[in-house]
């Protein structure tokens, strides 16, 4: 019997969460996924670029230090670089000599930038409207209630480490 079988057959509800989070973590880091995602939104980009424009637009107010970024997405300052620079030539992203250090770089997200990220929320949520449409009203709410407290819980973790 696999690990998941047993875990879904337990009584611990701690068990059957880790099983049932280690399915959802599987699913939306697909790279199929993210490849249907990505082709539904008419978007000719990767992942690893698809993830740069997000971390600029949840930092909508202020450019970005490659160096940030790096740490944001928890891949090595030269692989962002690269990437600026290819987004950069789509004209999705400008990079601007930072003021403060004249050897680092801010970048922010272009108009087209934004209209093709807005391109993929779109079709991610229509992703998960058709993912959730047999639901309830009620079910979805408890769900976005649960997932919410959640989401509130790990934040806290992960800015206040042990």
């Amino acid at each position: 019997m696999t690990p998941a079988v047993t875990a879904a057959r337990s009584d611990d509800p701690i068990d059957r969460i880790a099983t049932n989070l280690r399915t959802v973590l599987r699913a939306f880091s697909h790279a199929r996924s993210h490849e249907n995602l990505l082709k539904e939104a008419g978007v000719r980009l990767d992942r690893a670029g698809a993830a740069l424009l997000y971390k600029l637009h949840q930092s909508p107010d202020e450019a970005l230090r490659v160096g940030d970024l790096a740490e944001r997405l928890a891949i090595d300052t030269p692989a962002v670089t690269r990437k600026i620079q290819q987004l950069e030539r789509l004209g999705y992203v400008t990079a601007a000599p930072d003021l403060d250090d004249k050897r680092a770089k801010r970048v922010r997200l272009t108009r087209n930038g934004i209209r093709i990220l807005e391109r993929i929320m779109a079709a991610n949520r229509r992703h998960l409207a058709a993912v959730f449409e047999t639901w309830s009203a009620r079910d979805l709410r408890e769900f976005d209630t649960a997932l919410d407290r959640l989401a509130v819980t790990l934040t806290r973790e992960m800015e206040n480490p042990l």
